[in-house]
């Protein structure tokens, strides 16, 4: 590993370092999706029968106790459910977005990271092959030998930078479909809810 480090030079402890910071990005964000998941794959619904039977209580206890984004906005929509239908909307579309911000924390920079990693793999082959000609050039010799060293560190600088550019890409997408799964649901149960609210009037 240190001869490794040594021949991909700065370029590769860079890459290290991203590596590092994509890993605890992924690995915080997995956590935070897990706990805030939402098992309940039909809340409004359920919500709606439970506002039928009058047990306000019981529906705002259970919403409070839970930790998904559209538990959350429901539960700002019952809560206010005595307010008229336009301000209730809103107070839930303001719920939402403060969700939304949540939800988004960080994925961003898994794309950053992807990008930046991909372009220190190119920086580390640039140069490496021009540290190899350089090499070949001073040497005054055609030694494949002398080329070896520049171009290993250029196949390792493009190698690393991939090895951290491609799962971080992965895990990008996969987190952006996360959101936009909750960002849909949140917005369905809202329409479900207000829906309630103006067939009771």
């Amino acid at each position: 590993m240190p001869n490794l480090i040594s021949q991909g030079g700065v370029v590769l402890i860079l890459i290290a370092l991203l590596s590092i910071a994509a890993i605890a990005l992924i690995t915080e964000r997995i956590i935070y999706y897990y706990n805030r998941q939402e098992r309940n794959k039909d809340l409004s619904g359920y919500v709606i029968e439970l506002l039928q039977t009058g047990l306000f209580p019981r529906i705002l206890e259970e919403l409070q106790s839970k930790n998904s984004p559209e538990a959350h906005v429901l539960f700002v929509g019952v809560k206010y459910r005595k307010s008229n239908v336009t301000e209730t909307e809103k107070r839930m579309e303001a719920q939402a977005q403060k969700e939304m911000v949540d939800l988004e924390r960080n994925v961003e920079y898994l794309a950053n990271i992807a990008n930046i990693a991909t372009l220190l793999g190119l920086l580390g082959t640039v140069t490496g092959m021009i540290i190899s000609f350089l090499n070949l050039k001073l040497s005054g010799v055609s030694d494949p030998a002398v080329l070896a060293g520049g171009i290993s560190q250029a196949l390792i600088t493009t190698a690393a930078g991939l090895s951290v550019a491609i799962p971080s890409l992965l895990f990008y997408h996969i987190f952006t479909q996360i959101i936009n799964r909750s960002a849909s649901r949140m917005e369905i149960y809202s329409d479900d809810l207000l829906a309630y609210y103006l067939d009771e009037k």
